[in-house]
């Protein structure tokens, strides 16, 4: 990671200021990079998509990246949020996040109903073969490197971003409430426990997470859900990552 970062300070030093901010783009690019984590919801040092792609570009360049990271452009306007992940890591993944419905009519969360859980499936196919249109373009035989459009994930007007920005990621818990009716939650008050995972560092160095969600505690013992979060502690430690976990309660909890 520190290459990426050395080089992003050099590239990034008269548009982002504050430095925390270019080591935690380098972290998120290097986790994606290597297959520590699905996707990277842009949304630090103010660079716009077509920035971003260009960075890419210069760090594939610079060997630093590989080719099939690509920036995805989330929903139809090109104004919309963006992101960045590994085409060939998220394609055939057969995500099957849990979903959790937090809408503000509910007394407390619960888990999402069938249909909600089919929509996100069918949201998930759509990246996917977004994804993999563009990968079937590329020619591995091909010399030098070509610049890699940005896949358009197209996401109808009514579903919840805040769900879309949690399968991007690759969380295995995701939010989901009806936009159609609201947008707030019913989070407000309710004990949550917070998981997040990082890379581990030297003795001096605070510890610095790349990956944070949040699970209401009274779904803890659910068994899809001690599952979900099992596997994923599971592939933690698999990637020799650090892992943390502790409980939060939010007077007001903003999605």
């Amino acid at each position: 990671m520190k290459d990426i970062h050395h080089y992003l300070c050099r590239c990034l030093r008269t548009k982002v200021r504050a430095r925390s901010k270019i080591k935690e783009i380098a972290q998120q690019l290097y986790a994606i990079d290597k297959g520590l984590k699905l996707g990277f919801l842009w949304d630090v040092g103010y660079l716009s998509m077509d920035e971003v792609s260009n960075l890419l570009d210069s760090l594939k360049a610079a060997n630093l990246l590989q080719d099939t990271v690509v920036v995805v452009q989330i929903g139809h306007n090109s104004a919309d949020d963006f992101g960045v992940c590994h085409m060939n890591r998220f394609v055939g993944q057969q995500l099957h996040p849990i979903v959790i419905d937090v809408s503000a009519g509910h007394a407390a969360p619960r888990l999402a109903n069938e249909r909600v859980a089919t929509v996100c499936n069918d949201v998930i196919n759509l990246l996917e073969t977004g994804l993999e249109n563009i990968r079937s373009l590329q020619d591995p035989n091909s010399a030098g490197r070509k610049n890699t459009k940005p896949v358009l994930w197209p996401l109808g007007d009514n579903f919840c971003r805040t769900t879309a920005y949690g399968l991007f990621v690759g969380y295995p818990i995701v939010y989901w409430y009806d936009t159609e009716l609201t947008q707030d939650n019913c989070l407000s008050h309710v004990p949550l426990t917070v998981f997040q995972a990082g890379i581990k560092g030297q003795t001096d160095e605070s510890f610095s997470p790349f990956v944070s969600f949040s699970v209401p505690n009274v779904l803890l013992n659910e068994q899809v859900v001690n599952y979900g979060i099992t596997s994923w502690k599971e592939s933690i430690t698999r990637n020799n990552l650090q892992c943390v976990s502790f409980s939060r309660v939010f007077s007001n909890v903003i999605m």
